[in-house]
This record gives structure tokens, sequence and C-alpha cells, in this order.
């Protein structure tokens, strides 16, 4: 935790925004497997960061498996599963994630325990990270109907840092077909959908800062990923969003430092 001053005033009390983004399923060289797929529904639908197809299994028989193999040589750690589009809550469904060094014959670990997943909104898990894995599956289990999954995704979490400036993770804007009469009357509205969006800054960031940003940047470009700006006081609020196609961070104080602003957007679920 940390206070923030800046032009002599005291801002709000925040932890570090995080981003999710990095992904052991879909990562170069892996194989993605499922332990059943529904016609059209295909286990490789998870990571591609869509919210428009998903993974569905065959039926409610459990436990249904999320299995990577990350190939050899390529063994990956990771610290957090995030889950978006799933029925998971409303059919009673507990996960976990595993990993393994023989693909789940004798050496099966648990990266945390089993829980119930509350609700059908965004799940959002960190935990202690393991040491590097072949085999990571996510397990789900005890439901008492298929589970489909629309976005799916486990690896390293990137922490960035405070904001110093404010913004309201909670702005939205109505899509909407308005009809006005000649007079300025409503005669009709039609709402499409709400898109949540705001600006996140980092002024006199670092090196390091702007590393893990362009790092970022390079490797999520402009999909959805999943952003959580205050993961210890609001840990509900996990979003899955996409940024601006603009990237400028300018440099100032000879080079030293840079001003970051990152202007992100998604549709409120």
């Amino acid at each position: 935790m940390s206070r923030i001053r800046k032009a002599g005033y005291r801002m709000a009390t925040w932890n570090k925004i995080k981003f999710y983004y990095d992904s052991i399923p879909g990562a170069e060289g892996s194989v993605l497997t499922a332990t059943s797929e529904a016609a059209g529904c295909p286990a490789s639908n998870i990571h591609n960061m869509l919210e428009v197809n998903r993974w569905a299994a065959t039926d409610s028989a459990g436990p249904q498996y999320l299995t990577v193999d990350c190939g050899v040589g390529m063994e990956r750690t990771a610290d957090y599963v995030a889950i978006f589009g799933h029925n998971l809550g409303s059919i009673g469904a507990s996960v976990s994630l595993q990993y393994s060094t023989d693909n789940f014959s004798a050496d099966v670990n648990d990266a945390f325990a089993p829980e119930a997943v509350p609700a059908d909104s965004v799940y959002l898990k960190e935990f202690t990270p393991p040491g590097a894995r072949r085999y990571w599956r996510l397990k789900i289990n005890g439901h008492t109907g298929a589970p489909y999954i629309a976005v799916c995704v486990w690896g390293n979490k990137t922490e960035l840092d405070y904001a110093t400036s404010g913004f309201d993770p909670y702005g939205e804007e109505v899509r909407c077909n308005e009809n006005l009469s000649q007079g300025g009357f409503v005669s009709g509205v039609h709402v499409k959908y709400a898109e949540r969006s705001f600006s996140i800054r980092f002024e006199d960031a670092d090196s390091a800062l702007y590393g893990k940003v362009r790092q970022w940047w390079e490797v999520s470009g402009l999909k959805n990923f999943f952003v959580a700006w205050e993961a210890s006081n609001a840990p509900g609020d996990v979003f899955l969003m996409r940024p601006d196609v603009k990237f400028r961070n300018p440099l100032k104080n000879g080079g030293l430092y840079r001003d970051i602003t990152i202007n992100i957007k998604g549709r409120k679920g």
C-alpha cells in the first residue's frame, strides 16, 4: 500500500495496478487438450481472448480437464489463473490449477486447493508460483451441468505501479441509438451495450516500469487482457479490457524518465 502525494495534495490509498495477459495456454510450442469438446467449441478458443467463442464440454460428467503440454525443454511457471464468460458458478463447479512433470501419471500437484466458483463473473485466483513445470491443467469438478468457458488463461501476472493521477474505474458510456422528434423530444432509445473505459497514468516512470509496459504492449498488443485496478480493496473489480491503438509514452528529464498513459476500454459485462 502507498499514499501518493502530488502537487500539494494527498490522493487515495491504492494498490499497484496489475495486468494479466501472459498465458501458458496458447504459448508457442504448447499443446492444449480437453477431456471433452462440444461440436464447434474446441479448447483452443479459451486463449484467443475473444468473448464471442468458447470451449464447451459435451456433458456434465466430471472431472473435466483443460491440459497444456508446454513441450520438451519449455517448462513454464504461473502465479494466477483468470476465467471469463463461463457458467461455473451456475453449475456449482469448483476449480483448481494443477501441475506435473510426468503428464499427471504419478506426479500431480495443486497450485491452489480446489475452491467453488461463486458466480459467473470474472474469476481470478493468484497463488504462490511453483517451479517451472512442463504440464499444467485446469481441473473442473463437482458441476451439475456441462461447463463452458470463453476465456481462460494462466501464467505470470504483471504488477505495474501506483497510479499518479486519479481515474474512475466505474466510468462508462452507453452505446445506443436515440431517436428525437423535430421538437427535440425523445421518441425512442435502443440501448446496444455499455462500455467501460479509464485512463491510467504513471508520471516520472523509470526504465523498469516502462519495460513492463512495453513488454505488455509487444506481447498482448490490441487483444483483450485482464486488469485489476485495486486487487486488495476491490478484489471483485477484475475487468476484461483492451488498449487504445496508440502507444506513446514520451521521454522527459533528459531521457531518464517517461510519462506513461494507458487508455483502456471494454464491454461492461
